[in-house]
């Protein structure tokens, strides 16, 4: 089985084009969060998940769209973001993204979440000591995440008990090892933080025991322009470019 697996689109609808010229030979598609936000168009990015029955988690961008997370949670421009988004939406939208889960099984021993385990919503597993007691407090072989926007991940041997940290920044293949077990950021489609503008994303292939990061080009400049015809803040449309 291989299964596509998307995070923090954030109405980035080029991004989300580009990379799915790569799904014809997936059984699946998963999105970890963050559909919608910062971005300029987030019902065409939902409307077409919806489409190719997609599987979708609650990211802390639906969840303020919702109020199940309180806009004041957030920095001025996320919060000028989401009002706008909020208003773009369809009612239809909101009440779809009312029923997405906060965590969810993939495939037997691999989970996917947003944030944190311990926290789906708000935390940011972005250190050793939290993926060390996730690793200690729920069963599984892997978990992916999201919310950083960075593309990486976290192994755990559990016989030394040591957790290393690794960078998946241009992409690249992580071979599944029997005696450990992983946390797998993958990276953000429609807005990269990790000093890499390409969109990104995995595939899981359970009959290899292989994970696949992919890095995709987009037409940056369209996205940006969109950002700022739609009246949103400038400054999401000049960190497209940068991957920041």
């Amino acid at each position: 089985m291989r299964i596509a697996i998307l995070a923090d689109i954030h109405g980035n609808f080029d991004a989300l084009l580009a990379i799915a010229r790569f799904f014809e030979d997936v059984d699946a598609v998963y999105v970890l969060g963050d559909v919608i936000g910062y971005g300029p168009q987030p019902a065409e990015c939902l409307n077409w998940l919806v489409e190719r029955k997609a599987k979708i988690l609650m990211g802390n961008h639906e969840a303020a769209c919702t109020g199940v997370l309180s806009l004041e949670w957030f920095n001025p421009v996320a919060y000028e973001a989401l009002l706008w988004t909020r208003k773009v939406l369809p009612t239809k939208a909101l009440e779809l993204i009312q029923s997405f889960p906060l965590r969810e099984v993939l495939t037997e021993a691999v989970l996917g979440v947003h944030g944190t385990l311990s926290d789906p919503l708000e935390e940011y597993l972005t250190d050793y000591r939290q993926a060390l007691r996730d690793f200690k407090r729920f069963s599984f072989k892997v978990c992916f995440f999201a919310h950083t926007h960075v593309a990486e991940g976290y192994i755990w041997s559990g016989e030394q008990g040591v957790v290393r940290k690794f960078s998946m920044k241009e992409g690249g293949v992580i071979v599944l090892e029997k005696d450990k077990r992983y946390f797998v950021n993958c990276g953000s489609v429609g807005q990269p933080r990790d000093g890499n503008p390409r969109a990104c994303f995995a595939v899981l292939d359970t009959q290899e025991g292989k994970i696949y990061v992919r890095r995709v080009d987009y037409p940056v400049e369209e996205t940006a322009s969109k950002i700022l015809e739609a009246g949103l803040p400038a400054v999401l449309a000049m960190r497209l470019f940068q991957g920041r």
